[in-house]
């Protein structure tokens, strides 16, 4: 039996679902029991796992949106001044103190998408 488990993983598309059942059969067949039962606890763990999943999905993506909305905003502000005063953020392209805080701007950017990446990547 725990042979035919073991060679069932390699047929089947999800493999958490061949582990969790070789796990549950090798169990039952140790232990005894009702094995009806212990299938269909199988199943409401699998589908919660797979809600849960999914919600994660979903939260992560709400977190991607708010991500791209701030990571934008400095940006357009940039735009919106410049085609309104363009003498006003003249100074930024211009005079060297403008252009160090251009790069200081562009490098502490480029770390907060980093770190926002990093925080809404999920391994589940």
């Amino acid at each position: 039996m725990k042979e035919s488990t073991a060679v069932s993983s390699s047929s089947v598309v999800n493999r958490s679902l061949s582990a969790f059942f070789g796990i549950v059969i090798n169990i039952q067949q140790k232990s005894g029991g009702n094995l009806s039962e212990a299938l269909g606890n199988l199943s409401k763990v699998l589908r919660d796992r797979k809600k849960m999943a999914e919600k994660i999905q979903a939260m992560s993506m709400e977190a991607k949106a708010s991500a791209g909305i701030i990571g934008s905003l400095p940006p357009i502000v940039m735009l919106l001044v410049y085609m309104s005063t363009p003498d006003y953020i003249s100074l930024l392209w211009t005079h060297p103190t403008g252009q160090l805080m251009l790069v200081g701007c562009v490098v502490w950017m480029s770390m907060g998408i980093m770190v926002m990446k990093k925080m809404i990547n999920f391994d589940f």
